[in-house]
């Protein structure tokens, strides 16, 4: 009876996982844009970026485009949008780009500029999400930039985490990036979606959490990381736009 009971458990765990790999936003590369509002100009900055979001539509856009507004840390009030599911192929066609570069020109540029921009790879086999994941109304990203060398001691972190995280902080989803260009390197970037602070909890000391119960964990992650920070950010569905498929 109990190695039964022990085997239906392990068969239910692997049909979970698979539903939820299953669910997953599809797997590639993230373009990050973050642009910072001139003074006194984030309406106008808004009302800016939606013609801009209006005339990808118009243009017959493919690409996703989410928007959030950094709500904590040194760089709150900047706004970032990324572009998810991309090969590198990708970016040598986008949509019209001598038009987007005239429209940016009129309707972004003249209320923001953009700090910076940087690819990422999304690293779906250490992640556990759903398509909602993206539209999350209070994400949570940390950026951990890496000792040089120490990716192989990260990647091993990276595997204690997504085994670790469903036992500690049940049901909370969690993407990883590799940043690929455009940003220091080696750097890993966590988002973490919440759909209120109320949740923000489940994710409290998760780290700290996770090293209590796995020393190999801690021991990777002290070798392998030279600085780590965080910022929260409120997702902004009228500046986001997610075509039908």
């Amino acid at each position: 009876m109990f190695k039964k009971s022990f085997y239906l458990t392990i068969l239910f765990q692997m049909l979970m996982a698979a539903s939820n790999f299953a669910q997953q936003p599809e797997a590639g590369l993230a373009r990050f844009t973050v642009l910072v509002p001139k003074d006194g100009m984030q309406k106008q900055f808004e009302e800016g970026y939606k013609r801009h979001l209006q005339w990808h539509i118009d243009n017959g856009e493919t690409w996703n485009w989410y928007g959030w507004f950094i709500a904590s840390g040194t760089r709150r009030g900047y706004f970032i949008d990324v572009t998810f599911g991309h090969q590198w192929a990708d970016f040598d066609k986008p949509v019209n780009p001598k038009g987007d570069a005239e429209d940016n020109l009129l309707n972004v540029l003249p209320y923001a500029k953009v700090d910076t921009t940087f690819l990422c790879s999304h690293l779906t086999k250490v992640s556990l999400q759903t398509a909602s994941s993206l539209s999350a109304n209070l994400p949570k990203i940390y950026y951990l930039k890496l000792k040089p060398g120490r990716e192989t001691a990260f990647e091993k972190f990276l595997v204690s985490f997504r085994e670790g995280i469903p036992r500690i902080a049940p049901g909370q989803n969690f993407l990883w990036f590799r940043v690929e260009d455009g940003a220091q390197t080696p750097q890993y970037i966590l988002f973490l979606p919440h759909a209120n602070f109320e949740e923000m909890r489940r994710t409290e000391n998760l780290f700290a959490r996770l090293f209590e119960q796995n020393a190999a964990a801690q021991s990777n992650f002290q070798d392998s990381v030279a600085e780590i920070t965080s910022e929260t950010m409120r997702y902004r569905a009228d500046l986001t736009f997610i075509p039908t498929k």
